[in-house]
């Protein structure tokens, strides 16, 4: 029977990071990946949508040049197109690697195969079973598809199928208005879709600040795209060629007819093919249970990245990977830390934020003081013709310490660095104020907002 140090299962981000580090360090490294290596991200979320999302961008700016000074016929968006597009920059940031993802120049053996325990030191990999040291569950996660009555029957689509399509529904409704319902209904109002969004809780982004939340709703709406909060989609039927939703909101009961349902109602570990009872493990409230090092109740296995139920972004998958692999080989006695996570909406405007939210910070029974800056002030802003936003900034009173800051406007993905950073080291917010910003940039609204502190 062959033996690895360590076996990863799950070809994702924070499996990836763990083999590559693991055979860097001399480990006998095997992983096992049925589907893609790369993860969800890269073949059906960050990467296809951020691609998807930026045709949609430059749609609607050239319908909207005459402000300055240009003047063009725009014949068509063509849906189709787009897509092709999209499958063109999947090709350039993903390379013409090989399928192990170049883990064989690391000297890491590569099943294409499902895996699942045996024992908790036994894997089987299609028709072989392997001997681990070590085990890391990096599986990641599935869409999680609601009970709702008929559903199944008539149909749906999630990001996986999203992101494939090679023709646009004409009538979409959207179950969910997390980041992946609210940018899925963007992409596709854009080009011109009729876009319901259904959402179970009264507010859309339900992670984000509520002020950040009801600005984006405000957008959305802008867009042309219905929002239903507080909804309860009670059945789904076939009706004339269309498929149906019946619903309850504090509006009432209505029923409302499309052509396709994105389900973007949450995400579930992926486990289905593991046999994790024979290994001892079981899943606990919508996730893994890891400890804060990342080892499961059995020793010698451990899980990393989305199945955990860790914020479910690339690069937290990734960091996890490496906290593993420092803690089962370097004895680095390493805990995660998730407490300054930047967490990304790509919608256009986009939305950002790291930290708490100011509902958090409060129920939390902090002191606070709340600085805002609205990108209508801002010279950047309004030269770039983007006045939509805004800069909010949670931070403790006594101290100046940065709790949280939120950013819905143009480039809030990558302004929020600034936030991010003044957090993980401890610098108050004073250190933000006392900081030279070139003028005019998106990064002076950060300096606007501490500076009212």
């Amino acid at each position: 029977m062959e033996s690895y140090d360590l076996v990863v299962i799950g070809g994702g981000s924070a499996g990836l990071k763990a083999a590559r580090l693991a055979a860097q360090m001399g480990k006998h490294v095997a992983v096992a990946e049925a589907r893609e290596t790369g993860g969800e991200c890269f073949w059906a979320g960050c990467v296809p949508t951020k691609a998807l999302l930026r045709a949609a961008q430059v749609w609607k700016q050239v319908t909207q040049t005459a402000p300055y000074g240009i003047h063009v016929t725009v014949d068509r968006a063509d849906f189709a197109e787009a897509m092709a597009y999209k499958a063109r920059k999947m090709r350039e940031v993903g390379g013409n690697g090989p399928p192990d993802a170049g883990l064989s120049k690391w000297g890491a053996a590569f099943f294409p195969e499902y895996a699942s325990f045996e024992e908790p030191h036994k894997i089987r990999v299609g028709k072989k079973v392997i001997h681990a040291e070590q085990v890391l569950i990096a599986t990641g996660t599935v869409p999680a598809i609601p009970p709702i009555s008929g559903l199944k029957e008539a149909g749906f689509i999630t990001n996986r199928e999203a992101v494939m399509l090679t023709s646009l529904p004409k009538r979409l409704a959207v179950i969910g208005a997390g980041p992946i319902g609210l940018e899925f209904a963007l992409l596709f109002r854009r080009f011109g879709a009729e876009v319901t969004v259904l959402e179970r809780l009264p507010q859309v982004l339900p992670r984000e600040d509520v002020e950040i939340a009801e600005r984006v709703a405000a957008s959305m709406q802008q867009e042309g795209i219905r929002l239903i909060l507080s909804a309860h989609v009670e059945c789904v039927e076939r009706c004339n060629g269309s498929k149906c939703l019946h619903l309850s909101s504090p509006s009432g009961v209505e029923k409302i007819a499309c052509d396709e349902i994105l389900v973007a109602a949450g995400r579930w570990p992926a486990v289905g093919e593991l046999n994790l009872e024979a290994a001892g493990l079981a899943i606990e409230r919508n996730a893994l249970p890891v400890d804060a090092y990342l080892r499961t109740r059995v020793p010698s296995i451990w899980a990393a990245g989305d199945v955990t139920g860790s914020p479910l972004f690339t690069h937290v998958a990734s960091y996890a990977g490496g906290v593993m692999v420092r803690n089962a080989f370097a004895n680095a006695n390493e805990p995660v830390d998730y407490s300054v996570t930047p967490r990304c909406t790509y919608i256009d405007p986009e939305v950002a934020s790291v930290g708490l939210t100011e509902q958090e910070a409060l129920a939390a029974g902090l002191k606070i003081r709340v600085s805002r800056y609205d990108y209508a002030d801002l010279d950047r802003a309004v030269l770039s013709n983007a006045p939509e936003g805004l800069v909010k900034l949670i931070v403790e009173e006594a101290s100046g310490r940065i709790l949280g800051g939120h950013i819905f406007g143009e480039h809030a993905s990558s302004v929020i660095a600034e936030i991010a950073v003044c957090m993980r080291n401890h610098l108050p917010i004073q250190a933000i104020t006392q900081t030279m910003h070139a003028y005019p940039s998106f990064p002076e609204a950060i300096e606007a907002a501490a500076a009212q502190f």
